[in-house]
């Protein structure tokens, strides 16, 4: 089984959106084996996400209430095949902290961004296999110097209102449906509901 390990800061409020997204994505795919993960860089350990968040994404049709949150360990990233960062710091942080991850280490928009430059992956494979190609692919395509976006950041809703949650929801979830689109196949345009 392949693992995804999804990391913001506290992991309250954009990590759990977007694990609760990427799991409801890969079920809805019927894609098995990959199992999705989150942390955070300064994880308020067992914390629940945070009120706004778990209304933003219901309101997108997915329940991520049981989350609790934990702070990111060696041991998580170690273990994970890809690590998806929700800003450029968070993939600093993961790097710094377990330098050996690098090459499977991207923000989110980044790897979008240079899956959608390469050639369509080849979807026979296993979901591992095709996890595994992805993350190839896109490491090969930062190391040849294609550029990746130029605001790499998802922003942080904290400390502010539905609607910013909201709009860091539908965001998102519309790179999750890239992401998903792009490495095991398509995905139904439009809202879960």
């Amino acid at each position: 089984m392949s693992r995804v390990l999804v990391v913001c800061t506290g992991n309250i409020c954009r990590s759990p959106i977007a694990e609760g997204l990427l799991r409801h994505l890969l079920a809805e795919q019927g894609v098995r084996g990959i199992q999705i993960e989150s942390a955070g860089v300064s994880g308020l350990e067992e914390s629940g996400a945070t009120s706004h968040a778990v209304e933003a994404v219901r309101e997108l049709g997915v329940d991520i209430s049981p989350h609790r949150a934990r702070r990111l360990a060696r041991a998580h990233i170690e273990s994970a095949d890809l690590v998806l960062a929700l800003a450029a710091e968070h993939r600093a942080a993961v790097v710094h902290l377990y330098p050996s991850a690098a090459a499977r280490t991207f923000t989110l928009k980044e790897i979008v961004h240079l899956l959608k430059q390469g050639q369509p992956l080849d979807r026979n494979g296993s979901p591992d296999q095709r996890l595994a190609a992805a993350v190839e692919l896109a490491g090969e395509l930062r190391g040849s110097g294609i550029a990746g976006t130029a605001h790499e950041d998802v922003e942080d809703p904290l400390g502010l209102g539905l609607e910013s949650y909201r709009a860091t929801a539908w965001e998102l979830e519309t790179l999750c449906r890239q992401f998903v689109d792009l490495v095991f196949g398509s995905v139904t345009a439009g809202r879960f509901l």
